[in-house]
């Protein structure tokens, strides 16, 4: 069985050799070797790139991520690549044609449907279990190790469990001789593992160290499991940091770093400034219905809970008769009477939130990211679900993954609290700006953004 990495690169090369296989089809009309040069170059450039995102879907296997659109980017960064090459080979006078473009275009469908088509079926070969990508073995006691092999999201992200070790007393307690544990180590790299999780806490680190001394002889990942994880509240320990001249456990990270947040700004004031100039017109027609056909001012700003907990004012367009404040208010139902004709319209088609690009502008939104509410409905959530609260940690957006994943509108259950606060901490979890790009696709194409809008 192969390992996760070797999985990603047989998937990510094998991609890239038929990225290549079009692209020489593309520029057959040149001299051979040119030809073969720019091809090996879009396939290794497409291959790196496709490589790298079949890592990602490995670990994440979500069919709604933006995979396909990851095939597209590809495709354009490599047809680039190859053309510089063509162009630094054999000084190629590029002069395309409307039949060059068509191929091109046809080479691009082709490859996003084979990417949608491959992860497709590999994500339900892991759901079933049926492909598995790593190999691990357990150390613990007898209630842990039972727990982590019965877990079906081991094997459902692609993991199996095909050893254990129990240890009456747990990784604190007293350990067999140094024999047995060597043993078991060799008996891992027999079954071909990568790696060996040791199910305890942070107050059995002496015990982990004298574990590992027989084990340190042969090439195998020992991961700290922290038994905590196998309850319902858990600190899950996420890597080291290097602190002076030793190291620390980061518990809890910030959704992104320095370099992220550069970036998710500039797509913000880049996406926000053109939406406002490009969507004026329609802007202005709402504002001028929604003033005519009801008593009040078009724009309303009401109080949310944004970034870190800090509160702020959102700007939509009117769409009720009443103006609450956001500290005490009803939300919306379906066929709510409170709504006026022109506000269901744009209700419905969310227009009513294009001036939070506006806010978007300021400072205190993003174009993607969870959807903010009213204080009292925030207050109610977080007392509903204790996860709840975790969505502070990045800043609120527009349109965000639980929206275009149809969680959107109705919070009247327990479970669709928990549905909706879910798909925004795996956003946040998840960040990239790619993923932003097809969020916001997603929310102008797909029907599933406009479910449970009232």
């Amino acid at each position: 069985m192969p390992s996760r990495d070797v999985t990603a690169a047989f998937l990510g090369l094998g991609e890239g050799l038929v990225a290549g296989l079009l692209s020489l089809i593309l520029i057959l009309d040149h001299a051979l070797p040119v030809a073969l040069g720019m091809a090996a170059a879009a396939a290794l450039v497409y291959g790196l790139l496709a490589v790298r995102a079949a890592r990602k879907f490995l670990a994440y296997a979500d069919l709604r991520q933006p995979y396909a659109f990851h095939a597209l980017f590809s495709w354009i960064a490599a047809s680039a690549i190859a053309g510089l090459v063509g162009g630094a080979v054999a000084d190629w006078d590029f002069s395309p044609g409307l039949l060059f473009w068509a191929w091109f275009a046809l080479a691009a469908a082709l490859i996003l449907t084979l990417r949608i088509v491959l992860y497709r079926r590999l994500a339900h070969m892991m759901s079933l279990g049926q492909l598995q990508v790593e190999r691990f073995g357990i150390i613990g006691d007898a209630p842990s190790v039972e727990h982590l092999r019965a877990d079906p999201r081991v094997w459902q992200q692609g993991g199996q469990v095909v050893t254990s070790f129990v240890l009456p007393e747990g990784l604190g307690g007293a350990l067999p001789p140094a024999k047995t544990i060597a043993d078991f180590a060799r008996d891992c790299v027999e079954k071909n593992c990568q790696h060996v999780l040791l199910i305890g806490d942070l107050d059995d680190l002496d015990g982990i160290g004298n574990l590992l001394a027989p084990c340190r002889p042969f090439a195998l990942n020992f991961l700290l499991y922290p038994k905590a994880s196998l309850a319902s509240h858990k600190i899950s320990l996420i890597d080291i940091v290097p602190l002076g001249s030793g190291n620390s456990l980061r518990l809890l990270s910030a959704p992104m770093n320095e370099t992220g947040r550069f970036l998710k700004r500039a797509f913000d004031i880049v996406a926000s400034g053109a939406g406002l100039i490009l969507l004026s017109p329609i802007l202005l027609v709402v504002a001028a219905a929604v003033r005519l056909t009801s008593p009040g001012p078009a724009l309303f700003l009401q109080e949310r809970r944004g970034f870190n907990g800090r509160n702020f004012r959102i700007y939509k367009f009117r769409s009720m008769r009443v103006m609450e404040s956001g500290h005490a208010m009803r939300q919306a139902q379906k066929d709510d009477p409170r709504v006026t004709k022109v506000g269901a319209f744009i209700r419905r088609t969310s227009i009513d939130e294009l001036p939070q690009l506006i806010n978007v502008l300021k400072g205190n939104m993003s174009l993607v990211g969870p959807r903010p509410h009213a204080i009292s409905h925030d207050d109610e959530l977080s007392g509903k679900f204790e996860l709840y609260a975790q969505r502070q940690r990045i800043k609120p957006g527009i349109t965000g993954w639980a929206q275009v994943n149809g969680f959107r509108g109705d919070t009247s259950t327990q479970d669709k609290i928990e549905a909706r606060t879910l798909h925004d901490l795996y956003y946040a979890e998840n960040w990239s700006l790619l993923l932003d790009i097809w969020i916001v696709f997603l929310t102008v194409f797909s029907s599933r953004t406009r479910q449970n809008a009232h």
